[in-house]
């Protein structure tokens, strides 16, 4: 706590967004990922520079260059004031504007309805509000079937729950609004009109000018192609439905918009520093494709949503289930579990523990899967540090009856068996801190080892090159204790 409070009384810095780690941790107090301030009234140059790039955010006129580079911002905010400095305003704001939208169609009740698709706010920068609304739509092409009380086989596992996963990445990738736009993106197309697909290259001189701290290969991707209308041809009517050519003859210029989910190509080649990032479209709001996306030289928005990490260990963990053990794919499936020799088993301390906590620690022991419920307040930390204690004393006599141990080694040349260890993990760093905490109150019979999460390290420790998306909460919530490092 007296830590904490010492870091409240930093003095405060300006930081660039997207400049380094601390400039990712939001708002610590209004809990927002992303805010920007500014005096009232005004009183720095700081402050005036701020309202110039909102204005220009907001400019409805195409701007050949921003008025700010990111070295100059970096500058200011080192300095803090540059009054030599100037740039001249490029927007005027009017009462009462007319703000532009798209509009598309959803199925309510079964019947078609109009909703915003796209706000747009100038005419280089939009919002796509359809996948914002429904990403599980936009983003899961797959019809999911529902979950059993017992499986089959691990493949009928596997493939209903990685159904239910997309869908769950898919609904809590946009939770942060992490989102980044990539302009002037070339596309190379394959595919049909019903298994749409495509790839585009990444320099990494382009991840580090967008800022593209994550794995682009799991993503989601909103691909939209502006001021496109269409051309009266046969070949056009040939594509559309009767409603669809009404809708379109005689339009204002729309922007197609394609969803998408990035997938990984089966030879992944890495020529002149170049990323190739392969896709799946899984939605497309209209059937009609104008036909200069298939040029090459057509130049295409890609707003890139990362997944969370998170989900996406789910999604890994569901598809190398083939590669687990008996064990897992019988837990998985439900299938019975044979029970493992009976062992006496003692209390570690001479505190006395609840019946159902001592029932639990006894099958948790006896059986080779043992699912421990209830609601807070109940004890399950202190049952599962129990358990731990049990499992150490089964590792420590299997060892002394092991016939490769030192007194019963035959030769010199054979070498003893790696010593076996338990792995405690936990739904998060807090509850594995608590759990880490007590038992570092044996560390005179247990040599307990913590071991955090990739992204804990990386904030920890962080390294050039990594393309590990880091989640803006556990960079404010969650931190390592000292006293368990």
């Amino acid at each position: 706590m007296v830590r904490e409070f010492r870091d409240i009384q930093k003095k405060a810095v300006i930081l660039r967004s997207c400049s380094s780690t601390d400039s990712k941790l939001g708002h610590y107090d209004l809990r927002l990922n992303a805010y920007t301030w500014a005096s009232s009234p005004i009183r720095r140059y700081l402050d005036l520079i701020l309202l110039r790039l909102l204005h220009t955010m907001l400019s409805k006129e195409i701007l050949k260059q921003a008025d700010y580079t990111q070295v100059e911002i970096n500058r200011f905010c080192l300095s803090g004031m540059d009054q030599t400095h100037y740039k001249e305003p490029t927007m005027e704001l009017k009462l009462a504007a007319v703000v532009q939208v798209q509009l598309g169609t959803e199925l309510q009740d079964g019947f078609p309805v109009p909703v915003v698709q796209l706000l747009s706010v100038n005419q280089c920068f939009e919002i796509c509000l359809e996948h914002t609304r429904n990403p599980i739509d936009c983003f899961s092409k797959t019809v999911c079937n529902a979950s059993k009380p017992v499986y089959e086989s691990y493949k009928e596992y596997q493939n209903i729950w990685s159904q239910l996963c997309q869908i769950d990445t898919a609904y809590n990738a946009l939770e942060e609004n992490d989102s980044v736009i990539l302009e002037g993106v070339h596309i190379t197309w394959s595919g049909d009109e019903t298994n749409l697909q495509g790839f585009f290259y990444l320099t990494k001189t382009q991840k580090k000018q967008w800022c593209l701290e994550f794995d682009v290969g799991n993503c989601f991707l909103c691909i939209r192609l502006r001021d496109q209308k269409p051309e009266n041809s046969e070949n056009d009517a040939e594509h559309l439905d009767s409603s669809e050519i009404l809708d379109l003859q005689g339009s204002l210029p729309f922007t197609w918009v394609a969803h998408a989910v990035t997938t990984k190509p089966k030879k992944q080649k890495n020529e002149d520093n170049q990323d190739k990032i392969t896709f799946q479209v899984t939605k497309r709001s209209i059937s009609y494709i104008p036909p200069n996306v298939s040029e090459q030289e057509t130049n295409f928005t890609i707003e890139v949503i990362p997944k969370k990490i998170p989900y996406l260990l789910r999604e890994h963990v569901i598809e190398n289930l083939k590669r687990a053990n008996n064990l897992v794919k019988n837990v998985a499936t439900r299938q019975n579990l044979k029970e493992v020799n009976a062992s006496k088993w003692d209390n570690m301390t001479d505190r006395q523990n609840h019946i159902s906590q001592n029932k639990a620690v006894e099958e948790a022991v006896k059986k080779p899967f043992t699912v421990i419920q209830g609601p807070p307040g109940t004890g399950k930390t202190v049952v599962g540090i129990h358990i731990a204690y049990q499992f150490f004393m089964k590792n420590q006599d299997l060892l002394a009856s092991s016939k490769f141990s030192k007194s019963s080694k035959s030769t010199l040349d054979e070498k003893p068996p790696k010593k076996p260890a338990i792995l405690y993990c936990g739904p998060s760093n807090k509850s594995v801190d608590i759990v880490a905490e007590q038992l570092l109150k044996l560390k005179g019979v247990l040599k307990p080892l913590r071991i955090y999460c990739d992204q804990m390290e990386m904030c920890v420790y962080p390294y050039t090159g990594s393309d590990l998306k880091l989640c803006r909460k556990s960079l404010r919530d969650e931190k390592p204790k000292e006293e368990l490092k």
